[in-house]
């Protein structure tokens, strides 16, 4: 029988959140105008967030996840080399959540929710099984398109991937995270952002690339932006659930908000507030 649960079951005011994250950081800085985070992890010593003012003040975590487990393009090559490459990033997940727990002891505070903003690791066990259903991801693609039954744009490459197959328009999906890449649950999609000019299209080439990173850009802060926020907000308010079955292509379970089952795509943000 379907059960609902709430991602998070506190008081607003005492809701903690800590913010992931390996470049620019924005995704992290928009969420902090939301609710502030407890503490920031920083997989790359040199990556923008750590020089951002509205993170000034924020504890930091930083661990340099080329240096714990390597390359992962050199090893993917080799099935040795990936197996260690594996090896290497289990113990820098484990390595994560000791520090999170060493956080968490020092601060006296509980961490709700961890926030993913452009963090470029897999969260892998023991971290993800410590934090289940309390880690969430905005990935820029409309993961409700389905291929075969499996979601059409994942990975690092989806909006290049979306305007190459022909698609009218993008938009931003913010998830919750498991052990399969881009798979988990669709809880906020952001507003579509138009593909702008067909003859981009047909051009390919250096144009086509050009075009494809800019609308990217377009797509962080009209889709990316309010879907991540918004999430952020909903869940430290009590309003998102997750149910238990799986409800969806028998694989992924129905979202909740405020009692209310919500269809596969989630919650639709229709404007920017």
């Amino acid at each position: 029988m379907e059960q609902k649960h709430l991602i998070y079951t506190g008081k607003l005011e005492d809701f903690c959140w800590a913010g992931f994250g390996s470049g620019s950081g924005t995704n992290l800085r928009e969420c902090a105008k939301i609710i502030k985070p407890a503490v920031i992890f920083c997989d790359k010593p040199s990556a923008g967030l750590l020089k951002l003012e509205e993170l000034a003040d924020v504890p930091k975590i930083i661990e340099d996840g080329f240096k714990q487990c390597g390359s992962w393009k050199k090893a993917i090559e080799n099935p040795k080399l990936w197996y260690e490459y594996e090896k290497r990033s289990d113990d820098f997940n484990s390595l994560i959540l000791d520090r999170l727990s060493e956080f968490e002891r020092k601060s006296g505070k509980n961490i709700d929710l961890i926030v993913l903003g452009g963090y470029m690791r897999f969260m892998k066990d023991p971290l993800l099984e410590a934090y289940k259903d309390r880690i969430i991801n905005v990935h820029p693609a409309d993961l409700s398109l389905l291929e075969n039954g499996k979601r059409a744009y994942v990975g690092a490459n989806a909006v290049y991937d979306a305007i190459n197959e022909g698609e009218a328009s993008t938009k931003s999906s913010v998830i919750m995270v498991d052990n399969l890449e881009d798979h988990g649950e669709i809880l906020v999609q952001g507003l579509d952002v138009d593909v702008w000019n067909e003859s981009i299209l047909l051009s390919k080439g250096e144009m086509f690339d050009r075009y494809a990173s800019l609308h990217q850009e377009v797509q962080k802060k009209i889709s990316d932006w309010p879907a991540l926020t918004t999430a952020l907000k909903l869940i430290a308010e009590g309003r998102l659930a997750l149910g238990s079955e799986k409800s969806f292509h028998d694989e992924w379970r129905k979202v909740y908000f405020d009692g209310k089952p919500l269809g596969y795509k989630g919650y639709q943000i229709t404007k920017i507030e």
